[in-house]
């Protein structure tokens, strides 16, 4: 009987550290994880990774910088709808979310 209450134990505290990944403060610690799901995914650290794979099924799975980019897309829609990011500092501006993501994709730059 002590047994099955420390695997529940266990089992609580396992399942308590998913779910806080889910939601809450992610460090701004630039370490680049690239992801595979639906094409290639680029995000800040692991925890962004985590966070998102909270929502996703089929969950997204860690690759390569390489195996990643062979899925950035080549061309965007050409409609303006200008967006922004912050990259170590500078203020980045491009002409929609599209072209945001293509650089993300091909240069591993996350922005805040």
């Amino acid at each position: 009987m002590k047994s099955y209450l420390a695997v529940c134990l266990l089992l609580g505290l396992a399942l308590s550290h998913v779910s806080a990944n889910c939601s809450g403060y992610c460090p701004d610690t630039e370490d680049v994880v690239w992801a595979l799901g639906g094409g290639c995914n680029v995000f800040r650290n692991k925890c962004y990774f985590d966070k998102e794979n909270c929502h996703r099924k089929p969950p997204l799975k860690i690759t390569t910088k390489e195996e990643c980019q062979k899925l950035c897309a080549d061309a965007c829609p050409q409609v303006f709808q200008p967006t922004s990011g912050i990259y170590k500092g500078q203020v980045r501006h491009f002409g929609n979310e599209c072209e945001k993501i293509v650089h993300t994709c091909r240069t591993g730059e996350t922005f805040l």
